[in-house]
């Protein structure tokens, strides 16, 4: 299917559907008129109860067809280190071909997952350096692709944290991390939601907020895979 090469559009099409998918799991969702990095705010009605998502959506930036699917997206170092007191939930879209794949991670873990990353490469770089740069472990090193090594927080210049997801054989990894857990999976708080303001009908009863990805409610099914090592720089920012 042809698809307009419109960022915004692409973007705004992320969106609204994350949106949609959360409205028919029985949230009520919110957009903030001013964008401070939330970019949906999820309400349950019943007890007024409200979660943060930010959405972010990517196309394949792989362009030999034989090489898994590769998914770039842009965060922000402070965001993604912050705690709230309404926390943050990352929804990760991949549009590959004509459908969605989505990840969708709290924030506190995938904050996690970068620590390790960093200090994965710390490691390796430092290891490196004492057995000179041709030695075994400076090869091993934690890259953001082009052999580079992860830009940590203490040296960043700019808050640019750059996340590429690839899709080996079903499986999603990024930052050196295996994801499936998150595939096509929503987590425990954002189940969905049976009666209250709206209901029409007898209730139908609540799952417990996760299902398996090729589910008959899922929009998409996982035909991509996940690289440990991220793509070429690309905006917002050159490092990660």
């Amino acid at each position: 299917m042809a698809e307009s090469a419109k960022k915004t559009h692409f973007g705004r099409a992320g969106e609204y559907f994350a949106m949609s998918e959360l409205l028919l799991r029985g949230w009520n969702v919110a957009v903030p008129v001013v964008d401070v990095g939330d970019d949906v705010f999820v309400i349950d009605d019943n007890d007024k109860t409200t979660l943060r998502l930010q959405v972010k959506s990517s196309t394949n930036q792989t362009a030999e067809p034989k090489k898994p699917p590769t998914f770039k997206f842009g965060l922000s170092r402070a965001q993604l280190r912050s705690p709230q007191v309404v926390e943050l939930f990352y929804m990760l879209l991949m549009r590959d071909v004509d459908r969605w794949v989505f990840l969708v991670i709290p924030r506190a873990r995938l904050s996690a997952i970068r620590g390790a990353a960093e200090a994965a490469s710390k490691a390796s770089a430092t290891a490196g350096e004492e057995k000179g740069p041709n030695g075994p472990a400076a090869k091993a090193k934690v890259t953001r692709g082009r052999g580079r090594p992860l830009v940590g927080d203490d040296t960043a210049t700019t808050d640019a944290a750059n996340l590429v997801v690839t899709m080996q054989d079903g499986i999603p990894t990024g930052w050196s991390a295996n994801l499936s857990e998150y595939l096509n999976k929503w987590p425990v708080d954002m189940g969905v939601i049976s009666g209250g303001p709206g209901t029409v009908g007898p209730a139908r009863a609540a799952d417990d907020g996760a299902h398996d990805a090729g589910d008959p409610r899922d929009t998409a099914s996982p035909q991509v895979s996940a690289l440990p090592e991220e793509a070429p720089p690309q905006s917002p920012g050159p490092e990660s």
